[in-house]
């Protein structure tokens, strides 16, 4: 939790709440407000139109951009059709719906308009029998009749009631839309029977309350309105009524009471004369009771006069309507914005809300719970047990799990002695909520809930995955003793996928002292139950759930009916017996009880009226919900949110059937609404008989509904989705609602002809405003906030952003798809800002199931390849997309479109734009690089199904395949690096050694390891000394093999055996080298060693070997067999064999070279032997697989053996078993395979996983062959070091061909071999970082040097145009300089100073001057000062006088000397001496070439030193004694003023007059950055922060970065040429920052792909170029969108490269036609 003031009571709530306690849980924040309004049918219409038309809509749109919140009104008068009179239940509804309000609502939550008209007085719908039989006693013989007609007792109720029938029960065709002159009949009839039953209760209650056998209140309850019922619940008996309740009260003079078809409308008529009575009851309503509970102000009064034109209307009363909605609107914000304010005084910390949320779930499900004592009485004993190990219930879907562990998590916390300590209950059901539906939300959240109880800084939770996971099995270990910890993890196949989250290694399988943990699962989802199983060694730890059974089920009905004072017929239970016998899952005997709650006891029950199982129970509570309901209604609603992607809000539902033209002509065949929405009385009818089967959760901020089991998902799909046509019409609706399509503007729809003539309509064509919200990406609380999308006031639409790519990808509108999501630059980069960048991919690779498109595949490869950068900061979309996508531009329309969009819109978040394509792009063979390792990778293995790659260096990493994200790192903290990595058959640990001889037990599923030194026989561990870092131990570990059970480590000479839990069972010299050894079943070791004496470099002919087996022996002498026992048979026998071998999987056949046959291939079987044959088997001549001359270093099989790879010294011959048959594969000229070092009989080969091809690497580059024809088809040449692991994947990752390889560069790539012919756009770059850059911006060229390389690079490609390279054994380069008309450089290189003609690639002059260390161009660059140094060394070494000193002590001379350009003549040298200084200092040359300075030493004084820059004559000298003095690290050329320099030290900047000889200003800390008109200077210390300074005084103009600790790291920052900009590079950031200087606007913040060396501006001021470390040379447009010249630059660039582009595509197919002329 953060820090934050919170009162006594709060810190109560919050301990209480964190401690996972169930009672007295607070309600959670609510999302929604929801107001109910009350008022009578007629005599408000209009004021509710005009609400629903103009008011609610606002408030929705307040709501949503304010608050975040959905508002939903629930208005039970409007649009009511017939059905819902049928059942009686509208009063009931209204009830529960008030209820609804006040429990959910923030704010109001009950609104009444009060009028002059009581309104209508309901029948009773159920009458305790007593009192019933109390009525129809004085009810007259003709009244008793007819209420026993209609009433019939229901003995199922305890107590007995008698219950109203349905209309359509005695009046069938009351409902019969097919007959309507039929259905008006008996409308009309029922009118007429339910005022006979209304005068026939009340004077039956009316004479029994004189009787004095009723009381007051229950004679009025025969005879009070639903209204007055309505305020009765939701004012007069509500809490807190002031905060949520507000009443509108109209008075209207003068009703024209004889005006019967108006003022019927607004005043209670009875006999065409105003009913007294209604008026009595009402004025006790409005005018006494609501006054005394309401404060005045909470009263709206209003007085109006009548009109004889339909008694109130909008033009009459136009002024009164418009006060009364504006007052309306006023009120309500009010309230809304006092709702939150109050709510959110109360802790609304996401850790908070979740658990909170979480501890009300386990109360829902702990409720229904009945019996299983037996599992309760094992976890409990599990619970209070010696287990370290955590417990799992599995069953099938449907059984019970949920339940049941959410009553194991309730009854926990009494398994403990509560007076010794006090238990602490982490519960999450996972899926139900956004952080507990993936696997990184989820562990932070339980380790926040954990640290806050631990009194932990949250500040130590880190954000890496895979620190994450050992931060919180770390925590567990801190529990106490008096705060036992009890874990609860329902539902672990709900949990996202991603990250790994399935292979389960977040998952801790050995818990701590005081630690338990329970989770639950299903069978077959994802493996995770037998990865359990691998991970748990107790079986007793696994519980299965298994069905109720029959007499359970029947007791759990019972108990269910009874708290709903319940209970069925002994006849009624025969049947439910019948169908329990048959099923008896949890979830079925919900679905009885929910069908047998229902029946009376005068229902007659039929073997159809229950079903068998739960997809036909399910089916049959839809049928009966769609008879009752309306099929057209129920299916188009349900279908709704089982087409959604993660539910929907109620407010939601009823916009899109609100734009459903079939619901909605069906709703309104017989009327015309004022507004064409569905009435809320419908869907709230429906949802109220699909009893907690739709449940609310939170979803992307929002209450949604959705089905709270997913069988009932899969029956509502297979009933309503079923049909592809119908599906995508759906998801084609829900796609136009959440793009907003009918937001503000009308739909049209059609009349039916019928409608037509019914309402005299001129056409049948119509169109209605909907009144639905509009769908922006983003909302802000004001109009100012939008530009700033940075703002906290933003909030984005995180509902559009996860439904609308569903929707559209469903409704297969792929051209909407691509426009909208997938190719729109404002969508992506918000949902990129609010969501896991995973979200996003998953859009673009849904997208696949219909249409396989390049440019979308293009599009995910991108954002995957950006995800580390992106995933942290979203605003770099537009450098990423552009730096790999950029090829695409002219080939690919919907890329370029959104390039475009980048260059346009995303100019807002990102200013610098990528001038040519900066970064490695998709579509070519390499899908991932990833560098996280800091040294070389020795070790690679593809683990968890083909889901991750484990890679090992200095620490294990784990990299998710499918993402590229790190999984998990476990940093064993070893001195050097890991060299040799074996990992268990079964993966559940493997075992590495290391460069310092030691070696690490790794288990995979935990990450726990064990880290030993090796210790070799002989020496003890206290007399063994590690080896000196950086030394070669004297018998180093060379490997290690992996059994599930054992492993073996071996040296040159020895192999010891281990358990698997580090115990040393052998140690066994050898005679000879050991090469490989294999651990098999028994133990038994396969040993490979060499047959001769060689040391490990030596050349030799062949390699000479042999092939043996052996037992291990078993130290554990109580374990031996006894003489009885079956001897033991070895796998295999010995062998002599030379040059390579390779075994089968099954140890039956052998591949290798026989000295017989000197290099011939043979195969050898292993059979029995002749006489030994109990325990020895041999191997044995079987036939030659083909002839071969070349030497052969190792063999290769495939992974299915049908393919056998001899790896030869000019490439690979590949024999394949099927056709008997070999190709060779060879390697370019040039290019061999070399094996040196230690005999291996493994080589950096490999075949693909459909043995489609062979793969091999050399040094640094990977070759791939195409099998069937033997040839070369590509070549990648992505590491910058040698290769040292290749693996290829046998499966997983979706089935993708790829190919793994590690290098020295400390780089793991991940290589598609669907994609290896494809053309590899690959991003110039140098072969060492780059140290040096100059730009010409006349000649658009960079010169860019490196230590072995100066290259010209096209700064309108980007492409190298040339070298210059003066020896044909190439240089090693100093420093460098260039023009600023890029006519000629300057190089200093390997001993020379060369000058160069740069447009003829020629050097005009070349001279040796060594240890040059600055190149300077003066005089209007017609000259070149070059400055070298000389050592002066001691001519008797007698003269150093043994002190420590070095040559260098005695000083340096220091050579300047001025050439020419571009001839070389000299024109002048100089010579001086320094001894003091340790360094030479760099000379300058002041501005307008006025005086030529350079840093010398005169009496052991720092002086400077003028000088003509032209005649290099002395001038003068300007002694540095001022005060403060320090030594001076730079001197810097001040513009515009020829006098000025400033001397730069490491506190302060001097700038000093050289021709006065004076001080001119001292500026503390000022490093050297001067803007080129010289008025302004940056101050950017190493520690974090950048000011703006004038340059005239010193004082801070503009603070661009604020004084923050960004840790302390070399930074480069410079003004733009035109001074319009300020870069600014953090190496510890490794991020640029462009600042606008004018306002000190940040308009850039991007990402670096490496270390940047040197960036520059161009002389015009509208580029940015970059030397990076790994040699790469990029150029970015500054485009501040505020500058149309900016912009306007941008386009003619792109424009100038569309057009190159285009005109290269147009050359290609006249080039290939020429050619085929040629032919």
């Amino acid at each position: 939790m953060p820090e934050q003031e919170y009162t006594e009571e709060q810190l109560e709530v919050i301990q209480h709440v964190f401690y996972g306690k169930l009672d007295r849980l607070p309600s959670l924040a609510s999302k929604i407000v929801r107001i109910f309004t009350s008022s009578t049918f007629t005599d408000t219409s209009m004021e509710r139109n005009s609400l629903m038309q103009h008011t609610y809509p606002k408030l929705k749109e307040y709501c949503r951009e304010k608050h975040g919140l959905e508002f939903q009104v629930v208005d039970m008068r409007w649009g009511v059709r017939d059905e819902a009179t049928d059942d009686h239940k509208t009063t009931e509804l209204c009830m529960q719906e008030i209820d609804n309000c006040q429990r959910v609502s923030v704010g109001p939550n009950f609104v009444v308009f009060l009028g002059q008209k009581y309104g209508y007085r309901p029948l009773p719908t159920k009458i305790e029998e007593e009192e019933f039989r109390l009525v129809t006693s004085v009810s007259s013989k003709e009244d008793a009749r007819l209420l026993n007609q209609w009433y019939k007792l229901d003995s199922n109720n305890i107590p007995s009631l008698f219950c109203l029938q349905p209309v359509s029960s005695i009046f069938t065709n009351f409902t019969n839309r097919a007959h309507p002159r039929l259905m008006e009949e008996d409308q009309s009839s029922w009118w007429e029977t339910m005022g006979k039953l209304n005068r026939a209760v009340r004077v039956a209650a009316l004479e029994l309350y004189k009787q004095g056998k009723f009381t007051a209140q229950d004679n009025h309850r025969y005879n009070w309105s639903v209204t007055e019922q309505e305020v009765v619940r939701g004012i007069l008996n509500a809490k807190d009524r002031l905060e949520h309740t507000i009443a509108f009260f109209r008075h209207i003079e003068n009703i024209n009471v004889d005006l019967l078809r108006h003022s019927m409308k607004f005043i209670d008529i009875a006999s065409k004369k105003v009913d007294m009575e209604a008026q009595h009851m009402l004025s006790d309503l409005r005018d006494v009771r609501v006054p005394a509970v309401l404060p005045e102000s909470s009263i709206i009064r209003y007085t109006v006069e009548w009109s004889d034109d339909d008694g109130l209307n909008k033009t009459v009363h136009a002024d009164y309507l418009k006060d009364f909605i504006e007052t309306f609107y006023r009120r309500i914000i009010e309230m809304i914005d006092d709702g939150v304010r109050k709510q959110n005084t109360f802790p609304s910390n996401r850790v908070f809300t979740e658990i909170l949320q979480q501890l009300h779930v386990v109360n829902n499900f702990s409720q229904d719970f009945q019996g299983r004592t037996d599992i309760l009485e094992r976890v409990r004993n599990y619970i209070q047990g010696p287990s370290k190990q955590p417990l799992v219930l599995w069953g099938e879907g449907g059984c019970g799990k949920s339940s049941m562990l959410a009553k194991i998590a309730t009854d926990s916390t009494s398994w403990f002695p509560s007076r010794h300590c006090t238990p602490i209950r982490i519960v999450r059901f996972l899926g139900t909520t956004p952080d507990s539906s993936s696997i990184g939300p989820l562990l932070r959240s339980i380790c926040q809930q954990l640290c806050y109880l631990y009194q932990i800084s949250e500040n130590t939770i880190p954000t890496e995955l895979s620190q994450l996971i050992n931060y919180f099995k770390r925590l567990l270990e801190k529990t106490p003793s008096d705060k036992p910890l009890s874990i609860f993890l329902d539902s672990l196949d709900q949990i996202s996928s991603s990250d790994g989250a399935h292979s389960m290694s977040w998952f801790p399988p050995t818990l701590p002292i005081h630690v338990k943990l329970v989770v639950s699962t299903l069978p077959g989802i994802s493996n995770i139950l037998n990865t359990l199983r691998n991970i748990i060694d107790s079986p007793e730890n696994f519980v299965q759930i298994k069905p109720l059974g029959e007499d359970l089920g029947k007791i759990v009905l019972k108990a269910w009916l009874a708290r709903q004072h319940r209970t069925i017929t002994d006849i009624q239970w025969e049947l439910v017996h019948e169908r329990l016998t048959e099923c008896n899952t949890p979830l079925y005997v919900k679905l009885v009880f929910d069908e047998i709650k229902l029946w009376r006891s005068y229902t007659k029950t039929q073997e159809k009226d229950l079903a068998k199982t739960v997809s036909t129970s399910i089916n049959k509570l839809l049928g009966r919900i769609e008879n009752q309901h309306g099929h057209i209604l129920v299916e188009h609603a349900l279908s709704y949110i089982t087409a959604s992607r993660s539910g929907l809000s109620e407010a939601e539902l009823e916009d899109l059937i609100s734009l459903d033209e079939t619901v909605l002509n069906d709703v309104y065949q017989y009327h015309l609404p004022p507004i064409r929405r569905i009435p809320p009385l419908l869907w709230t009818r429906i949802r109220n008989d699909v009893p907690n089967y739709l449940v609310e959760r939170e979803a992307e901020g929002v209450s949604v509904v959705s089905w709270y089991h997913r069988q009932f998902a899969e029956v509502s799909h297979e009933r309503y989705l079923a049909n592809p046509d119908e599906r995508r019409q759906y998801h084609s609706q829900m796609a136009d609602y959440f793009l907003g399509i009918w937001a503000g503007c009308p739909k049209p729809f059609q009349f039916t002809d019928n409608q037509k003539r019914m309402f005299n309509l001129s056409s049948t064509d119509g169109e209605a405003d909907r009144k639905v919200p509009a769908q922006p990406l983003i909302f802000t609380t004001n109009k100012g906030a939008a530009a700033n999308v940075n703002s906290s006031a933003v909030r984005y639409n995180l509902r559009k952003l996860s439904e609308l790519p569903f929707q559209l990808i469903l409704s297969e509108r792929i051209e909407d798809l691509y426009h909208h999501v997938l190719f729109n630059y404002e969508f992506i980069h918000a949902k990129l800002s609010c969501m896991p960048l995973n979200s996003s991919i998953y859009d673009y690779e849904s997208t696949f199931e219909f249409n396989h498109e390049k440019e979308v595949k293009l599009m995910s490869d991108a954002l995957r390849l950006s995800s580390s950068v992106l995933a942290a900061d979203p605003n770099n979309l537009t450098c990423q997309i552009i730096g790999r996508l950029l090829p695409f531009y002219v080939t690919c329309r919907k890329i370029s479109s959104f390039i475009d969009q980048c260059e346009t819109i995303g100019l807002q978040h990102m200013a610098l734009v990528p001038a040519f394509n900066t970064l490695a792009s998709p579509g070519g063979p390499l899908v991932y690089s990833l560098e996280a390792h800091q040294f070389a990778v020795y070790g690679l293995e593809v683990v968890s199904a083909g889901q991750h790659l484990l890679t090992v260096s200095n620490k294990f990493i784990v990299f998710d395949l499918s993402s590229g994200d790190i999984v998990r790192i476990i940093d064993p903290k070893i001195e050097g690096i890991m060299t040799y990595l074996a990992v268990a058959p079964d993966q559940r640990y493997c075992v590495t050694t290391t460069i310092s001889n030691q070696y690490i037990i790794c288990n995979l599923l935990t990450g726990e390891y064990i880290l030993r030194d090796y210790q070799t026989p002989g020496n003890g561990n206290k007399n063994q000394s590690k080896p000196i870092p950086g030394q070669q131990p004297t018998d180093p570990l060379l490997g290690a093999a992996v059994s599930n059970t054992h492993f073996a480590l071996w040296t040159s000479q020895m192999y010891q055996v281990y358990t698997n839990k580090g115990e040393l069972l052998t140690t066994q010299p050898t005679r000879y080298q050991i090469i490989q050894i294999e651990l098999l079943p028994g133990p038994e070791v396969e040993i490979i060693c060499r047959s001769e004496e060689i040391k490990a470099d030596q050349e030799v002919a062949r390699d000479r070997m042999t092939i043996d087996y052996c037992f291990v022996a078993n130290l554990d002498h109580s374990k031996d067999t006894n003489d009885n026992s079956e001897p033991r048979c070895l796998t295999g026998g010995h062998k002599n064999i030379h040059s390579a071998l390779i075994l089968t999987r099954d140890k039956r056949r052998m591949y290798t070279c026989c000295e017989i046959n000197d290099n011939n291939v043979e195969v050898y079987v292993n059979k029995p032997h002749p006489v030994n044959y109990k325990t020895e088997r041999i191997w044995a001549f079987d036939h030659q697989l083909f002839e071969n001359k070349d030497r052969i270093f190792a063999f290769i099989l495939s992974n299915d053996e049908n393919y056998l790879m001899a790896v030869t010294f000019k490439g690979f011959k590949i024999f394949s078993f099927r056709s008997y048959l070999w190709k060779t594969c060879a390697l370019p000229a040039g290019v061999r395979n070399i094996i040196s070092g230690t005999k291996r009989l493994t080589y950096t080969a490999a075949f693909s996983h459909n043995n489609r091809y062979c793969i091999a690497c050399v040094k640094s580059t990977v070759y791939v062959f195409a099998i069937e024809w033997g040839e070369l088809v590509a070549s990648f040449e992505s590491h910058f070091g040698r290769i040292l692991v290749l693996k290829g994947l046998l499966s997983g990752s979706g089935g993708n061909n790829y190919v793994i390889t590690t290098g020295m560069d400390k780089t793991t790539k991940v290589w598609n071999l669907e994609n290896a012919q494809e053309k590899d756009i690959s991003i110039t770059q140098l072969d060492k970082a780059i140290e040096v850059m100059h730009i010409s911006t006349d000649t658009q060229i960079i010169l860019a040097q490196t230590r072995t390389q100066l290259c010209l690079f096209d700064m309108k490609t980007g492409f190298i145009k040339g070298q210059l390279v003066a020896s044909p054994h190439g240089s090693i380069y100093q420093c460098t300089t260039m023009c600023t008309n890029g006519l000629f450089a300057a190089a200093a290189e390997s001993g020379n100073f060369v000058i160069w003609d740069i447009e003829e690639r020629r050097s005009t002059f070349v001279t040796k001057i060594k240890n040059i260390f600055q190149l300077l161009l003066h005089t209007a660059e017609t000259m070149i000062l070059v400055v070298s140094f000389e050592q002066i060394t001691a001519a008797n070494p007698a003269q150093i006088n043994n002190t420590n000193s070095n040559n260098a002590s005695l000083g340096q001379i220091i050579r300047a000397v001025t050439y020419a350009i571009p001839d070389g003549d000299m024109v002048y040298e100089r010579s001086y001496t320094i001894k003091r200084m340790l360094q030479p200092k760099k000379a300058i040359c002041t501005a307008e070439d006025t005086y030529l300075i350079f840093i010398e030493e005169k009496k052991n004084n720092d002086v400077l030193s003028l000088h003509d820059p032209i005649t290099g004559e002395h001038m003068h000298n300007v002694k540095l004694t001022y005060s403060g003095y320090k030594d001076i690290t730079s001197m810097v050329t001040i513009p515009k003023q020829p006098y000025l320099i400033g001397l730069i030290d490491a506190d302060k900047g001097v700038v000093i007059n050289v021709r006065d000889k004076k001080v001119h200003l001292i500026i503390p800390k000022w490093s050297g950055q001067i803007s080129s008109d010289g008025k302004y200077g940056l101050y950017a210390p190493t520690r974090g922060g950048l000011e703006i300074f004038e340059f005239r005084n010193g004082k801070v103009v503009r603070t661009l970065i604020g004084k923050v600790a960004e840790g302390v790291f070399d930074v480069i920052t410079f003004f733009t040429p035109t001074n319009k900009h300020v870069i600014y590079y953090n190496k510890g950031k490794r991020t640029i920052r462009v600042f606008r200087t004018i306002d000190g606007q940040q308009i850039a913040d991007m990402k670096c792909p490496a270390k940047v060396r040197q960036a520059m501006a161009t002389q015009d001021g509208q580029a940015l170029v970059v030397g990076y470390e790994d040699g790469a040379v990029q150029m970015f447009l500054i485009v501040d969108r505020t500058e149309p010249s900016s912009v306007d630059n941008l386009k003619t660039w792109r424009q100038y490269q569309r057009e190159s582009r285009m005109e290269s595509l147009q050359q290609e197919p006249n080039e290939k036609q020429s050619e085929l002329d040629i032919l």
